[in-house]
């Protein structure tokens, strides 16, 4: 949404500098003593702006059955063991004169419990979230309030395996810690059940996830070891392995569209569209001639969230901003039930004055720097959720009061 606010700003700047103004007089027939200032109003733009189009269904994003947003990042295998990766089935024969294979069900026997502790490690891996560019552009407080991440597993080990899954999230030089206890996998019951298939979830209620997902982090890293127990006893069965076991696990991060946002800022840099060039030739119509020159935007808002935003000429040479136009409360928060979703809409009026200083200093300045402030309802006091089915209705309209000197 903020790059189609930009869009918006954009198209109406150039309907400013391409002249079009000029097309409404016929300079010929208009005495050369006479000096014009009439303030006209143009409707400039009209439209809409919905989250799904701002935001399409993918890998990625995914709506939900009540239309919700949710993030998915997924990662296959970050757990694969067998039993030769605690140990060699040779070596842990010897160590217990009492163990033996057995051919027919190719498994060892219950003096399988009697060997004691052994660990596997889980080796190191990396999901790259591939946002390092629009984090480079944004700063503020962001919470990400119910984040979750999905451990799905496929155990065929008749043996507790305690895992414990170090994550931590990374950001530039910043780095937050998972802080999962250790958790145990879901066992087979041997012999009718040689496998199983289950999942583990670490959230707000067991982790620091939700500070590792608000950094937010640019790469997320992952290792940790497998315990494989068998001084405790599964079952009355006693412990069995398959001399085939093996675990394997992947990844999924979950991150619903449900946050809070206080002073985030998201800055943009483009080339400066509204200096003049030199290929105006001298009865063209500059916008440093107006004695006003303003947009009125009006806007029913049907966000969560509330957009401010400052416009600054910036000299890229010298690294000094020439000149700034603010238009703070561009658009205001809709309100949210008490589970965060939007209850109605907010109307705001807003005006984005542009003063003869501002247009005499793009002559000076070759870059144009965009700032947006972003608060959710309640200056970012409580989470709010972002649906699919969100839309921003607005207009936009160009006045100007030229200062035309007929010489």
């Amino acid at each position: 949404m903020i790059r189609k606010l930009s869009q918006l700003i954009f198209m109406i700047m150039v309907l400013i500098t391409t002249g079009c103004i000029k097309e409404t007089y016929d300079m010929n027939k208009l005495s050369k003593k006479v000096r014009l200032s009439p303030t006209i109003a143009i409707s400039a733009i009209k439209g809409n702006i919905l989250m799904s189009d701002i935001v399409k269904e993918s890998d990625t994003v995914v709506f939900d059955q009540n239309k919700l947003v949710k993030i998915v990042f997924k990662k296959d295998s970050v757990i694969n063991l067998t039993l030769a990766d605690f140990f060699i089935v040779k070596n842990m024969i010897e160590l217990n004169g009492n163990d033996k294979l057995l051919p027919d069900l190719n498994i060892l026997n219950p003096g399988f419990e009697n060997i004691g502790q052994m660990i596997a490690t889980i080796d190191p891996d990396t999901l790259n979230l591939e946002i390092e560019d629009v984090l480079s552009h944004i700063s503020g407080d962001l919470i990400i309030s119910n984040p979750s991440i999905k451990l799905s597993y496929s155990n065929s080990f008749a043996v507790p395996v305690e895992i414990n899954l170090k994550a931590a999230g990374v950001r530039k030089a910043k780095t937050v810690n998972l802080d999962l206890a250790p958790f145990i996998l879901t066992v087979p019951q041997f012999p009718d059940q040689q496998d199983i298939s289950d999942t583990y979830t670490a959230d707000t209620t067991n982790s620091s996830l939700s500070e590792l997902i608000s950094l937010p982090p640019e790469k997320i890293y992952f290792s940790g070891t497998a315990l494989l127990n068998t001084l405790v006893k599964n079952s009355q069965y006693g412990n069995y392995a398959l001399s085939t076991g093996r675990i394997i696990g992947g990844l999924e991060v979950e991150i619903p569209l449900d946050f809070r946002m206080n002073n985030l800022q998201f800055t943009d840099t483009v080339d400066n569209f509204i200096k003049d060039d030199g290929s105006s030739n001298d009865n063209s119509v500059k916008p440093e001639n107006f004695e006003l020159l303003r947009i009125d935007v009006t806007a029913k808002n049907g966000f969560p969230f509330g957009v401010s935003l400052k416009m600054s000429l910036y000299d890229s040479l010298t690294q000094t901003i020439k000149s700034t136009v603010n238009a703070t409360d561009l658009l205001e928060p809709a309100p949210v039930d008490s589970n965060g979703k939007v209850s109605g809409t907010t109307d705001t009026g807003t005006s984005i004055e542009f003063t003869k200083e501002f247009f005499s200093a793009a002559g000076k300045a070759d870059k144009i720097i965009f700032q947006f402030t972003l608060n959710t309802t309640g200056s970012g006091s409580k989470d709010v959720k972002i649906y699919s089915d969100y839309r921003i209705d607005f207009n936009a309209a160009l006045v100007v009061k030229p200062d035309i000197n007929l010489k």
